[in-house]
């Protein structure tokens, strides 16, 4: 499973079959995810520190998983580009490909519903019960009870802490201690430093991302 599929999985409510990763963060969220893959994979580096980083690609070769490999191809060709925009360019229509990759798998089933009974929603049944619950169960673990992260785990973690969304996976009297956790997880020992390097320019990606689409809705409703 990918990242992207494993953020969407742990996100998606299996009582009401709606996602909690708002439209407002889809995008850089997902997109965040694409990033940390691509680089795990040696497809995609990132050169520089703080506003001098840029991705850049290291290997324009294919990668295995079609998720993947869609969204790789969005950047493939475009050269050194800050990690914001490279982010904003993987997670283009992230939640609806997503979805399609995890119901394709089986791991969700597609329910159409509506609201008043007229307008049409889209939700979708959690079938993979068994992999969502075990991702919340060692997130949550890592971030009250100091158990290590790992290589699914920590990205998760980083992109949970970036969008601001830890409060998914715990209880709302846990919920500070985790945002305080889930803020120097990331950076453990568990990966390579250019993984390390990703999930950092991710994180911020994501924030201004998700700050600048804030700032556009609340332009958009004063005018």
């Amino acid at each position: 499973m990918s990242t992207a599929e494993d953020f969407l999985l742990i996100a998606t409510d299996p009582e009401s079959g709606r996602t909690q990763l708002d439209s407002m963060r889809d995008q850089p969220v997902l997109g965040g995810a694409f990033l940390l893959d691509l680089v795990a994979a040696g497809r995609l580096t990132l050169e520089g520190e703080g506003r001098k980083a840029r991705v850049v690609v290291q290997d324009p070769a294919p990668v295995d998983d079609p998720l993947t490999e869609e969204a790789f191809a969005r950047v493939r060709n475009r050269g050194r580009q800050k990690p914001q925009s490279a982010v904003t360019r993987l997670g283009r229509s992230g939640r609806k490909r997503t979805y399609a990759a995890l119901v394709a798998k089986g791991s969700v089933r597609h329910r159409p519903a509506k609201l008043l009974g007229i307008f049409a929603l889209t939700r979708y049944d959690v079938v993979d019960t068994a992999r969502r619950d075990d991702l919340r169960g060692r997130i949550r673990s890592s971030l009250l009870h100091d158990q290590p992260t790992d290589s699914e785990t920590a990205p998760l973690v980083g992109l949970l802490s970036a969008a601001d969304m830890t409060k998914i996976v715990v209880d709302k009297p846990d919920r500070k201690v985790a945002k305080a956790r889930a803020k120097v997880l990331a950076d453990g020992d568990w990966a390579s430093e250019g993984v390390r390097k990703a999930i950092q320019a991710a994180q911020a990606a994501i924030t201004a991302s998700i700050v600048a689409a804030s700032s556009s809705a609340a332009a958009s409703g004063s005018s």
